[in-house]
Parts: structure tokens; sequence; C-alpha cells
């Protein structure tokens, strides 16, 4: 963990704020590309969750699943203004960032952070969570080829790019537990590009979930390989993984696994 994750927060909620204020009432209902939700919605749910963080009264209530209970909040935010929706992204997404910074030095950076079905982790990872969440929204739900919205990408660059995948990694045990209980063989994630690494994906996390470690096992029966933005769209199940991997080894095993995956 490291200040690199607030420092990809801030720029990515600031490309949000920016692009979104050159957006037409138009493509702002247009449909995104998360079923069910118009842009406003897209970015109405980010702030919500920010606002949440900031203020707890705020925060929706997470004990039926954190994706159930997304719905509430967006749809109480379809009466607001886009005006009101951006302003709340853009107050709480830069407050939340400085929140993140004050959790990067011991003892706070080590202390555990329960998160639901998310997991629990470091304090230090904090900004990273939600620097996943923008990243993803942003670059596949609103922006084109998958979104609605016609603008210059972003940069895909370290700071955004590696806490987002250190984040997903971190979550892939806890948001698939079940999904992946028959795991029993290691296999290896090489991730190309900026952000990238190789991991090895297998038996022996705690609680019985899957262990993700960084490297390469030495029994690995399969490896995968895809370009680090491509994960974060296949990895959320936005897009099927066939299209955006390359699987050598044991296809069939590997495959068992990539259809398992779904971080949220």
């Amino acid at each position: 963990m490291s200040t690199l994750g607030v420092e990809g927060l801030r720029a990515e909620s600031e490309a949000v704020v920016s692009l979104a204020r050159t957006f037409s009432a138009d493509e702002w209902d247009a449909p995104s590309d998360c079923v069910g939700w118009a842009v406003r919605d897209v970015i109405a749910h980010m702030a919500s969750i920010l606002h949440g963080v900031v203020d707890p009264a705020m925060m929706p209530d997470l004990s039926g699943g954190t994706e159930d209970a997304m719905e509430a909040p967006v749809a109480a935010r379809r009466s607001w203004t886009t005006e009101q929706v951006l302003a709340e992204f853009a107050t709480y997404s830069a407050q939340v960032a400085d929140l993140g910074a004050t959790l990067q030095d011991p003892p706070m950076s080590e202390t555990p952070l329960p998160m639901g079905d998310l997991g629990t982790h470091p304090m230090s990872i904090m900004p990273s969570t939600f620097l996943f969440d923008t990243y993803c929204h942003l670059r596949n739900d609103i922006l084109e080829p998958n979104g609605p919205i016609a603008r210059p990408e972003p940069p895909r660059d370290e700071m955004r790019l590696q806490p987002t995948i250190e984040w997903m990694l971190a979550g892939l045990p806890w948001m698939c537990a079940e999904q992946l209980e028959f795991v029993d063989r290691p296999m290896t994630l090489v991730l190309t590009g900026v952000g990238g690494g190789t991991w090895s994906i297998g038996p022996g996390g705690e609680g019985g979930r899957v262990l993700v470690s960084a490297g390469t096992a030495p029994q690995a029966v399969a490896a995968i390989t895809s370009e680090s933005h491509d994960f974060v769209i296949w990895g959320t199940q936005r897009r099927p993984w066939a299209l955006l991997t390359t699987i050598t080894g044991d296809t069939d095993y590997a495959g068992r696994v990539l259809d398992r995956i779904k971080i949220i």
C-alpha cells in the first residue's frame, strides 16, 4: 500500500468531474453499460458511496450484500438535478482522498478495516478501493466503446492502474470465496502493461479462500495472460474473459476459474 492510490483517486475523480461538466442533458440521461442505470445514475452511485464514507449516516445498508444495496441511493437521487449529483461526487471524492491520505502510515495503515462481503483489509488500501470503482465506472460504463459517451479517455497510468489492480487482487479471494471453493491447483495470472505483473491464484488462503500471491507458483497448471486494463473489464464480468485473455496449459480448469471470478 502507498500514497499512489490517493494520487490515483484524486486524478481519476477530477477526470470524472471535468468530463461530466461537458455532458449534455441527453448524455446525462443516456443508458450506461450498467443495466438499468443512466449515466447520471452511475455518477450518483459513486457519489452516494463516497458520501457514506465521509458521513456514515449516509452509507447504504450493506448487510444484505454490497451489490443489492446500491439501487436505493441511486433511486433517491433521480429527483436531483445533474448539478447536484455532480456536486456531491466532487465534494466527497475529494474528502475521501483526503481521508485516504491520513491512512498511509502506521498504526492506521495496518489497522484492519472490515468491509462486509468485500473482505477485511488494511486501512491503507481504502483509497484504492474507490479508485477501482471510479476507474471502472468511468472507462467502461460511461465512456465509449462500452459506454455511451464519446470523450477522450484519461491516461491509463501507473497511479491509476497499479492501485486498481492491487485492490482487485486483494478483494478477489473474499468476493469469490464460495464460487472458487473447488480450486485445488494453482494457476498463474500475467497482466501486461501499466500496473501489471505476475501472480499465482490457488488453494491455501485463510478461511478456505483462494490464495493470491506474487509470482508464479512452481506447480501452476495453467497461465492466463491479459492486459492490465482489460482485467478491470473482464474481472468485473463486464465483458467475457474469453475475448480479452489467452490461456496456456489446462484450459478447461482455468476457464472454470475465470467463469467464477467477479470482482465488485
